[in-house]
């Protein structure tokens, strides 16, 4: 009996770990993306990876200034693909298909400034 008890409840529980499983939304694995960007220079890069190191939710950023593209891996249980490009544009740089504000373009090095219009 004791055994019948316990190859019950073993199954009860995988079954509704399994459903659990299944009603999780995808977004409880790693997120990573890769955007376009105006990055130009070593100091594009620097600004960068620094600037986004302490953002929220934000583990890995690495600038390829070669293909002016930035990796991006993230948690999105802490932070969006939206909100990692905000922070990009926070700094000053295109994100993908969003651009910086006058403001936080402005406030970059002059070798720093690409055509925006470019991108």
């Amino acid at each position: 009996m004791k055994y019948l008890m316990s190859a019950f409840i073993l199954i009860a529980g995988f079954s509704f770990a399994q459903a659990q499983t299944e009603s999780m939304p995808a977004d409880t694995a790693s997120g990573e993306m890769t955007v376009s960007s105006s990055v130009v220079c070593m100091m594009c890069k620097n600004t960068i990876e620094k600037g986004m190191a302490y953002e929220n939710g934000v583990k890995t950023v690495r600038v390829d200034v070669d293909a002016n593209e930035i990796y991006v891996k993230y948690n999105p249980k802490k932070t969006t693909e939206k909100e990692v490009k905000q922070a990009i544009n926070d700094l000053g740089y295109v994100a993908g298909d969003t651009k910086p504000s006058k403001e936080a373009y402005d406030n970059l090095h002059g070798c720093c400034k690409a055509d925006l219009g470019k991108h």
